[in-house]
């Protein structure tokens, strides 16, 4: 197996430093995550609703996130804490990987520090998973996980390694769907290796697919026996049955390039910038080392199943956010290549510059909050639940059955009154109190009206009529935002009215 190059003990102080600083860099971000709003995200809004049972399933997305929410809710409550404190975990956690995975693949720890710190070159990273993401931030993790795993099995062919590899591939695909192309693309890669071939192909392989089988078993066994909940969200993809096969091909085609650049557009040109030199020499971390190309087939095979969906089944949409459990990978490929010869200052360059933009999504994250008067757009962190929610139990809402219009709304008043089941069109659906308060709650800042079918989907659901209900309002004014105020339209069947 390749040869890795002996620890530089002078580097240890520096990598420990770096970790102390990145876990207390994800720390801040919770603080100031709590510190700035009461209020849920969309997708934060939805784990909230999903959380209230414990399912094998809950329809077009896959469950464990789900999991490890209601286990950190049954020791912390259902508060914006555990839900913040469980995604500036996981993206910890899939820094540590990266840099543990080039640790391995270059022998070098000032370039495991580059692949590790480039992560904060990738928007998708180092903004959209902070600031809503959830299933994707997951799937991340589990990919960067199962690819240290990988590395480990190849280096070692230690018999762990294939256990731990089938429990994360096993994991991984219950945490995101497309994890899959990691998985698949990464286990072809290696296989196409020589080198590595033998350490994939023979009898303790067998361990890790009976690790995978029994950790996935139950929810294919869901997925299988609810297909329709399994596929309410397959539309997202705009299969393009109505288009020509050329056209379909293009378009396709055209989304993923979009989605890839916006991805990558950032890390590319300041890696460039920094490290980028004509002449051509070999990496530094050894002629004979064959991980190199195995990130690069890896991704390359990754795009190229990108592209076989795209002609087998017309996919026309691809988001950069979906790319992410694959293209993390980029900065482990990136350490490998050539650097300039002005290596040391290009590399503290290169990690100021990574550095800087961390602080800046530090200080900015809170800040299209907290200045949203200044800004044409509202953030839904300005939403005031917590106003609104006292102005729901002087109503005479105490606890009970809450209909929702839909996630966003529904998630957090979830938030304010957790003892409560709230239901939405949107989400699977949970068994209603047998007593309690009903209440049917929508947004109305824009309408006062209730959206069209709310009434009849809370009297399918519940054990009262509310379409004979009449309709009340409260309002209250946007978190830092006080000349604009938020309106919820009600109906309310409380126990205690006269």
């Amino acid at each position: 197996m390749p040869k890795q190059m002996p620890d530089q003990p002078a580097a240890q102080l520096d990598r420990k430093r770096i970790f102390l600083l990145l876990a207390l860099y994800f720390t801040a971000h919770l603080l100031l995550r709590l510190f700035v709003s009461e209020s849920a995200e969309l997708d934060e809004a939805e784990q909230l609703l999903l959380t209230q049972d414990l399912r094998p399933g809950y329809g077009s997305q896959p469950p464990v996130y789900t999991w490890l929410l209601t286990g950190l809710f049954s020791l912390f409550g259902i508060n914006i804490f555990a839900l913040t404190a469980l995604k500036n975990c996981l993206l910890f956690l899939t820094y540590f990987f990266v840099y543990r995975s080039a640790r391995i693949i270059t022998g070098n720890d000032d370039r495991a520090v580059m692949a590790m710190l480039s992560l904060f070159l990738i928007p998708q990273i180092f903004w959209e998973s902070q600031r809503d993401l959830t299933h994707s931030v997951l799937g991340t993790t589990l990919a960067a996980c199962t690819l240290f795993v990988m590395l480990q099995l190849l280096k070692t062919g230690r018999l762990r390694y294939y256990a731990l590899f089938g429990l994360c591939a096993g994991v991984g695909a219950m945490s995101k769907y497309n994890y899959a192309v990691l998985l698949i693309a990464l286990f072809l890669a290696a296989c196409s290796l020589e080198s590595f071939r033998p350490r994939l192909l023979n009898r303790k392989m067998l361990l890790g697919a009976l690790c995978m089988l029994l950790v996935v078993s139950p929810h294919a066994y869901w997925a299988a026996t609810h297909m329709q909940a399994t596929l309410s969200q397959a539309g997202k993809f705009k299969m393009g049955h109505d288009l020509s096969l050329f056209a379909s091909y293009a378009l396709g085609l055209k989304k993923l390039l979009i989605a890839v650049v916006s991805f990558l557009g950032l890390l590319l040109p300041v890696y460039a910038m920094f490290f980028y030199r004509r002449e051509r020499g070999n990496s530094g971390i050894g002629e004979n080392s064959d991980y190199p190309e195995l990130i690069r087939r890896t991704l390359l095979t990754g795009l190229l199943l990108c592209i076989l969906m795209i002609v087998l089944f017309k996919v026309t949409v691809f988001k950069d956010r979906w790319m992410q459990p694959l293209l993390f990978a980029t900065p482990l490929y990136l350490a490998t290549l050539p650097w300039s010869r002005s290596a040391s200052a290009n590399t503290r360059g290169y990690a100021g510059f990574a550095m800087l933009v961390a602080l800046a999504v530090l200080l900015l994250m809170p800040g299209h909050t907290l200045w949203a008067a200044h800004r044409a757009k509202l953030s839904r962190l300005n939403s005031p639940y917590a106003a609104l929610a006292p102005q729901l139990r002087r109503a005479g809402f105490g606890e009970g059955l809450i209909v929702a219009q839909g996630r966003l709304v529904g998630g957090n008043l979830k938030l304010f009154f957790p003892s409560s089941v709230v239901l939405a069109p949107e989400v699977p659906l949970f068994a209603a109190p047998a007593g309690g308060d009903l209440l049917v709650v929508w947004d109305a800042t824009k309408s006062a009206e209730m959206p069209e079918g709310l009434d009849a989907f809370a009297d399918a659901v519940s054990r009262h009529r509310a379409s004979g209900l009449q309709a009340r309002y409260i309002q209250a004014p946007y978190k830092y935002v006080p000349d604009r105020s938020m309106r919820l339209g009600f109906l309310l069947l409380s126990k205690n009215a006269p």
